[in-house]
């Protein structure tokens, strides 16, 4: 009876050691890091496919090219930046010096890219098989990718270590991860909009055709996102702090990538991650655009979720607290897609009274679109912050078993099977365009696709991802960083680092003496 009461008495005090709600990161941190992690996104990225197809206009198979070169790019680069961050050793910590050089360049780099329509003469910019035009768009695509590798590996990193307390860092994410869906996508959805105006004649002009108004869109909002951003970015790298100490020897490159493979929870959260990275590339947003010729469908018909979203975003401490992070993650993340298979089965199954499927009448498809909204903004904040937590844990994980730290390795280990079939993805997307049968101008020019074509982006934007993500969900019941055991890890890892500072304190007082 005594150990019985023993053991519950530890694993109170575990609960209460690394779950209550202890904070050291300060309120201008908490701002400061939501604008960071905004400013990585706050740009026309998410746009950058109609750029490519239709204003720069490069050729689906120069398209399968480049994506199978700049695949094999991304995955060296990833390797080579993951080490050189693991290795970084400064008085500012290991991520704050590449938060601090990142944000402008890329800035810098990325207005470029946005403006080659208008660098590039009109001969050039209008030959889908342009050479010129082909290498110079691979320089830029290669640049940039490697700039966003960095800054992925450094915002990653960084959240593992601006706190020791498991609770700080979910508060953090989840008020950053509410604050990212109302910003960082604003640049996109006022294209979205400006799109939408153009191809339905709100917007008019006299002097300029659609297509051209869509290109000026592109010059003039592409370079003022991206150095928005890079000002964010550069600020919060003044004020970050890192507050988890890092090992002093940092181990060999095989002995990391070995541990981050030997140890269980941190390959299974990889090989989830990597497949449900498999797809065809086409999302809902395609078919909003190409289908319904409404790229703000998604926008409009989510109005209501707004008012759901901060319900999931609030509970997310407290469903943690009570479950293990695992088991958040899965149900919120397959719930949530899941609801694609019934929106799948509406559109092809119920017709109008003009014979044709509901998939194509923007009417028919608004209410499923928002009952959707509403449900994957339930559960957005679980799935987010759990996501991001699973990531942390394994890096924790990794501390708790081995003694040191390695964030950039595993983010990178991580990256690269995620890549692999991102890779694929982009070599086989432009293919199965031409396959499906799709026509970059009509867009543009404001012309439907043909009713094939319409099916399979159709099926390719819902129910083709549903069935991914339930897929990927299964390497996750064999992850076994369970409640009981995070709790004594973040137990151990809390007492641990506390004797190390406490030695370091005692080491300088003797020294100084």
């Amino acid at each position: 009876m005594a150990e019985q009461a023993a053991s519950q008495m530890s694993a109170q005090e575990m609960l209460h050691n690394s779950y209550d709600d202890r904070r050291c990161i300060t309120r201008k941190e908490t701002i400061g890091f939501m604008l960071y992690s905004s400013s990585l996104e706050f740009n026309l990225n998410g746009q950058k496919e109609l750029f490519r197809d239709s204003v720069l206009k490069i050729s689906f198979n120069k398209q399968s090219i480049y994506n199978s070169i700049g695949g094999i790019w991304d995955c060296i680069n990833d390797i080579l930046i993951g080490q050189m961050v693991d290795k970084t050793r400064t008085r500012w910590g290991k991520f704050v010096p590449y938060m601090f050089f990142s944000g402008l360049p890329y800035a810098a780099i990325s207005s470029v890219y946005w403006l080659l329509p208008v660098i590039l003469s009109a001969g050039v910019l209008n030959n889908y098989d342009s050479i010129p035009k082909f290498i110079c768009y691979m320089l830029f695509e290669v640049l940039m990718e490697t700039v966003t590798t960095l800054q992925t590996v450094t915002k990653d990193g960084f959240v593992a270590t601006v706190t020791p307390y498991p609770s700080d860092r979910t508060r953090l994410l989840s008020v950053t991860g509410y604050f990212n869906g109302w910003f960082q996508g604003l640049p996109s959805t006022i294209c979205e909009f400006l799109f939408d105006f153009i191809t339905n004649d709100i917007i008019k002009s006299s002097k300029y055709t659609s297509a051209q108004m869509i290109q000026k869109a592109y010059t003039i909002m592409g370079p003022i996102t991206v150095f928005a951003g890079g000002m964010g970015a550069f600020w919060f790298s003044t004020i970050a702090r890192e507050r988890v100490p890092q090992s002093v020897e940092n181990p060999p490159v095989l002995k990391s990538l070995k541990v981050v493979v030997s140890n269980r929870p941190v390959l299974i959260y990889i090989i989830s991650e990597a497949l449900a990275s498999f797809g065809t590339g086409i999302s809902t947003n395609n078919y909003y655009r190409w289908v319904l010729f409404w790229s703000t469908m998604e926008t409009i018909c989510g109005i209501p979720s707004a008012f759901v979203q901060p319900i999931g975003f609030a509970k997310v401490g407290k469903l943690k607290k009570r479950f293990s992070t695992k088991s958040v993650y899965m149900v919120s993340t397959a719930f949530a897609k899941a609801m694609y298979i019934p929106v799948f089965l509406y559109g092809t199954l119920l017709k109008g009274k003009d014979g044709k499927p509901f998939y194509t009448n923007r009417t028919a498809m608004i209410l499923p679109t928002m009952l959707w909204e509403i449900v994957y903004a339930l559960f957005a904040g679980p799935k987010m912050v759990c996501s991001q937590e699973m990531q942390n844990e394994c890096m924790d994980y990794i501390e708790w078993k081995n003694g040191f730290r390695n964030e950039a390795t595993i983010t990178i280990a991580k990256s690269v099977l995620k890549k692999v079939p991102n890779q694929i993805n982009e070599i086989i997307k432009p293919q199965i365009k031409k396959w499906i049968g799709f026509e970059p101008e009509r867009y543009n020019n404001k012309q439907a696709q043909e009713q094939k074509t319409q099916l399979y982006i159709f099926a390719m934007a819902t129910i083709f991802p549903a069935i991914i993500i339930l897929i990927s969900m299964i390497p996750m019941f064999w992850y076994n960083l369970d409640k009981e055991t995070r709790e004594r890890m973040y137990y151990d890892l809390i007492k641990r680092r506390a004797e190390q500072a406490e030695t370091v304190k005692t080491e300088a007082d003797a020294e100084v003496k």
